[in-house]
């Protein structure tokens, strides 16, 4: 059937309408005429699929590929697509019209410094959209160029040796770490790669090179583990990161509290404006890359506690002027809200991955902290992801 696509929801998918039924439907262009299939078909809404397959220049796989949403789309679409989408969702879940938004733009491609692979015998790729078909790739263009090399030798590999199920790898500053998983012989991985990387694991275990890697952020120095989490882009991070220390600049704070501190980066970065930054974290080997990387940069003003947020901010004796929220897709935790609200801190400083849950949670905040300040950085080209640095001020009554 024939649809006209009218709008984009908040993932990048066009909007179409049968009978006022919403269709939803990916890789469309809003005012194209399409041909779909329904391939969902709920009470409230339907999903549909292009009948004839959409191709773009630097991706032979994107129309069953899920790793992009918005690549069909002119660069200068995908910022305006991602300016309207934190727009409309502002303006719906909160008080705020943000007319004057501005997006810092980031390198289309080649800007990916890891990638995960899964591997059937002598096939390597990516899974399909919403299935476990594998989408055997040779080279995906949003890659580090030195992760597109590897990819090669790699599949050189698992034509001969087809034991492999899994590989990840990292690209930092130039330097790579390959882990893998399978029924491979150990010694015929360790020959065929050894040379090629500077880290290499199998099955967690650590056969060839360093085991860790370090990349330079801001002046600062980090070292990424195997099991470390690192932003995919780091150009994006660094123009996120430069944003909060600017801010952070001009608040002049003493005490800052990093919760949600993940491996340190944010706290040391601003480490040099503050008496004092404390980071908090739940998860164990981040706490102590944190703890190393302070002691990597010689910084002996920041310390890091392991625990639930909203349970350790709670026993902390020192009151902090600024805190700084990087939080997960899902937000800030009904608990810390709540803390929040009574501690009355006078700046909030939000990094968000997740435009619904920053307005949800900025709503939440409305009565003690208004809104000062809201900037986004396309950290994620060619898909629907984007990064929010917001200010939150205590409100003067408060």
């Amino acid at each position: 059937m024939e649809v006209k696509v009218i709008d984009y929801d908040h993932q990048g998918r066009g909007i179409a309408k049968i009978d006022n039924k919403v269709v939803f439907i990916p890789k469309v262009k809003v005012g194209e005429e399409v041909s779909i299939n329904i391939v969902k078909d709920k009470k409230r809404y339907s999903i549909g699929k292009r009948c004839n397959p959409l191709k773009v220049k630097y991706c032979p796989y994107y129309q069953t590929c899920g790793g992009c949403q918005i690549g069909h789309l002119t660069y200068e679409e995908q910022l305006e697509y991602k300016k309207n989408t934190v727009k409309n969702i502002f303006s719906k879940y909160t008080n705020y019209n943000l007319n004057n938004l501005e997006i810092i733009p980031t390198k289309c491609y080649n800007y990916r410094n890891k990638v995960t692979y899964h591997i059937k015998e002598d096939k390597l790729g990516y899974y399909e959209e919403e299935s476990n078909n594998l989408i055997e790739v040779d080279k995906c263009n949003l890659l580090d160029s030195n992760i597109i090399t590897l990819t090669a030798s790699l599949n050189s590999f698992i034509k001969v040796h087809k034991k492999l199920t899994k590989a990840i790898i990292k690209s930092l500053d130039g330097k790579l770490m390959l882990i893998l998983e399978g029924k491979e012989d150990k010694e015929s991985i360790r020959e065929f790669f050894s040379s090629l990387v500077s880290s290499l694991y199998y099955n967690n275990e650590l056969i060839s090179g360093v085991p860790s890697l370090m990349i330079e952020v801001l002046s600062k120095k980090f070292m990424v583990r195997k099991d470390s989490f690192f932003q995919v882009n780091k150009e994006g991070v660094s123009l996120i990161y430069k944003e909060v220390i600017d801010i952070v600049k001009k608040l002049n704070s003493n005490i800052i509290y990093d919760l949600y501190c993940g491996t340190g980066t944010i706290s040391l970065l601003v480490s040099d404006y503050a008496k004092k930054v404390i980071g908090i974290e739940v998860v164990e080997d981040a706490v102590r890359d944190a703890r190393n990387n302070a002691k990597l940069n010689n910084i002996t003003n920041t310390e890091f506690y392991l625990g639930d947020v909203s349970k350790v901010i709670n026993k902390l004796k020192l009151v902090p002027d600024t805190i700084i929220l990087d939080p997960p897709r899902t937000g800030i935790s009904k608990d810390l809200i709540e803390f929040l609200l009574s501690l009355k801190v006078k700046n909030i400083i939000y990094v968000s991955c997740n435009p619904l849950t920053l307005a949800r949670d900025i709503n939440l905040l409305d009565s003690c902290y208004e809104l000062n300040y809201i900037k986004l950085v396309d950290e994620f080209p060619n898909t629907y992801h984007l990064e929010s640095i917001t200010l939150l001020n205590l409100r003067k009554k408060n």
